[in-house]
């Protein structure tokens, strides 16, 4: 049982919130493929051992599952329906249009009910923070940046960053959306193309080399979107000192420029030198780098994982 769980009291004053639950863990991915779930609850277990899950301005909350008006802010029915059936074993031929039962989203036992809740863990963040309860929320088991309304993609099931955006929303916040994945957001791009109460920024390995294969310069939104959706690609082999230049250089201005109410952060670690996955060779300083000048606008955030 997690210690400080959420409760009414958490509300008399801000807090700093870890979002995780032990179902979280009980519904790995097939062993052939390299996304791992447990990786959140080492996350949980690292940052206990040092300390810092204890205090009176943290708190660990146990999310809910997203329930299916939360679902349905952003997905499709006849997908959802969908995700059931292969869910409970009733696999489909025309579900790999969905991209069900490919290599990157395998149809495995529990895969509804681990995307429900990771997605609910990311909801449950954007809750805390659209009513005040918490200044910074971390779903480690978030950032499933890739799935779109009628398809999985990339590991990606549920799109639990477009649903948490959409509950800050709907809670009346303008929302800045940062993805720092070395994989492009392509997903959440999508959701909010066309529209202008959501920027989305994205800084990522060019997409004529890395999957998804989109999130190029000139895909800068459209109608009352246009100019809200920014990419940033960058070369293989992109290292410290490249990625800050970008970063100070692009993203920076453009938050002091839209001045969110709230920052939604994807901090997928897979620019680390080594992943086998993709290109980059930055080290754990630029995290840290950007992390801080987030921190320094003074706005509430919402963070997840995502890949590496």
């Amino acid at each position: 049982m997690f210690r400080n769980q959420y409760n009414s009291s958490m509300t008399e004053s801000k807090t700093n919130v870890f979002i995780h639950c032990p179902e979280l863990e009980q519904y790995p991915y097939p062993d052939a493929c390299p996304f791992k779930t447990s990786r959140a609850g080492k996350v949980r277990a690292m940052l206990d051992s040092m300390g810092l899950l204890t205090g009176a301005d943290k708190a660990e909350v146990a999310p809910a599952a997203a329930t299916e008006r939360e679902l349905l802010r952003f997905h499709d029915k006849d997908y959802l329906a969908a995700m059931r059936r292969a869910n409970a074993g009733d696999f489909e031929m025309e579900m790999l249009h969905m991209s069900l039962g490919t290599g990157d989203c395998p149809v495995f036992a529990g895969m509804y009910d681990y995307a429900t809740l990771a997605a609910g863990a990311t909801i449950t963040g954007a809750k805390l923070i659209a009513d005040g309860s918490a200044t910074i929320a971390f779903n480690p088991s978030g950032g499933y940046h890739h799935a779109f309304s009628d398809r999985a993609g990339g590991f990606c099931y549920l799109n639990d960053v477009v649903m948490g955006c959409e509950t800050l929303i709907e809670a009346g916040k303008r929302v800045l959306f940062l993805d720092i994945d070395v994989h492009h957001c392509d997903g959440v791009q999508a959701a909010f193309y066309e529209r202008a109460d959501v920027m989305t920024i994205s800084t990522h390995q060019d997409g004529r080399t890395l999957f998804p294969g989109t999130g190029f310069i000139d895909e800068i939104g459209k109608g009352e979107g246009k100019g809200y959706a920014v990419n940033v690609p960058l070369p293989i082999g992109t290292y410290d000192d490249i990625y800050l230049k970008a970063f100070r250089a692009v993203v920076l201005p453009l938050i002091h420029a839209y001045e969110p109410d709230v920052l939604v952060l994807e901090a997928g670690a897979d620019t680390l030198a080594g992943d086998p996955l993709a290109g980059f060779t930055m080290t754990n300083n630029v995290f840290v780098e950007v992390v801080n000048s987030l921190l320094m606008f003074g706005k509430p955030i919402l963070a997840t994982g995502g890949g590496g």
